[in-house]
């Protein structure tokens, strides 16, 4: 059920590529069938999961139609838009306005090591085109924000939130309770509980897209007062996050898709898939966890 607003959790979709390396509509379609039924509140589309920097813009635009089409009567749509030129920046954020997205979200410009004012004002400029959620991710940016920059970009029109991807959770605690009360998707998978439960009225991640179940269970063990259930749930994805970590994010998750039935393809170059012992070491460790994935 859609919760009002951007209230629930967003897997941070993968972007399936077919056997030519394209970008795949069916898989695509199957995959948001999937996340959708399994009672997720919306999708986020091509992000940092998405390898959304890695894609051409006319295959960014194509995954924000189907995710829209896909999306209705089901949740919301926020669509990140980041790139290293504003300029493409400006036209992924009205294409997203134009094909019905919800909100659209984008990484920070750090590719040159931008002033804060530079940032500042590309958010502006995006945030004309579409309810804009900023993004803080200091583990990909290397970008530190203060309290007080974060309000500052909170005081542009049209920004109504933020994705929180860091575990400073006091800072995102100051953010919840500071002068804008934004929304806020909490960011770092295996803290999805904890965020939550700081105030954070959303999630975003990437294993979403392998439990999405489990982290509407997380969101939901919250508000139901039930903390045994979210701490067991965040524990198992935990333990999946902690497999995956030494197989790299983009492959094993990839590559347990297709176990589950849904074949994304391969990541992006130049991430390269998993090769034969590759894969049989991933499936030897989840068979051994007992985690119930396929």
């Amino acid at each position: 059920m859609l919760l009002d607003g951007f209230k629930g959790m967003y897997p941070a979709l993968v972007s399936p590529r077919d056997d030519k390396g394209g970008f795949s509509v069916p898989a695509f379609e199957k995959l948001i069938g999937h996340i959708y039924g399994q009672g997720s509140h919306g999708v986020y589309v091509a992000g940092n999961t998405g390898e959304g920097y890695l894609m051409t813009l006319e295959e960014r635009k194509l995954a924000t139609e189907v995710a829209v089409k896909m999306s209705k009567g089901n949740g919301r749509v926020v669509v990140h838009v980041g790139a290293p030129s504003e300029r493409d920046a400006v036209e992924l954020a009205q294409h997203a306005a134009d094909a019905g997205a919800d909100a659209i979200s984008s990484l920070p410009p750090y590719v040159q090591g931008y002033k804060f004012d530079d940032i500042l004002e590309y958010y502006r400029v995006l945030a004309e085109h579409l309810s804009l959620f900023v993004y803080y991710i200091p583990v990909v940016t290397h970008q530190e924000f203060s309290l007080d920059q974060v309000e500052a970009m909170l005081d542009l029109d049209g920004v109504v939130g933020l994705k929180f991807t860091n575990h400073n959770l006091f800072l995102m605690e100051g953010i919840l309770n500071g002068r804008h009360k934004p929304h806020v998707f909490n960011g770092h998978d295996e803290v999805a509980l904890a965020g939550v439960t700081m105030g954070a009225q959303a999630g975003i991640g990437t294993f979403y897209n392998l439990m999405p179940a489990h982290f509407v269970g997380i969101y939901e063990s919250v508000f139901n007062r039930d903390l045994e259930t979210g701490r067991k749930l965040q524990g198992e994805v935990n333990q999946l996050i902690r497999i995956c970590q030494n197989y790299g994010g983009h492959a094993s998750v990839r590559a347990i898709l297709r176990w589950q039935g849904i074949d994304c393809g391969d990541p992006v170059k130049p991430t390269r898939p998993l090769d034969e012992a590759g894969l049989a070491s991933l499936r030897s460790e989840l068979d051994a966890s007992g985690l119930e994935l396929y």
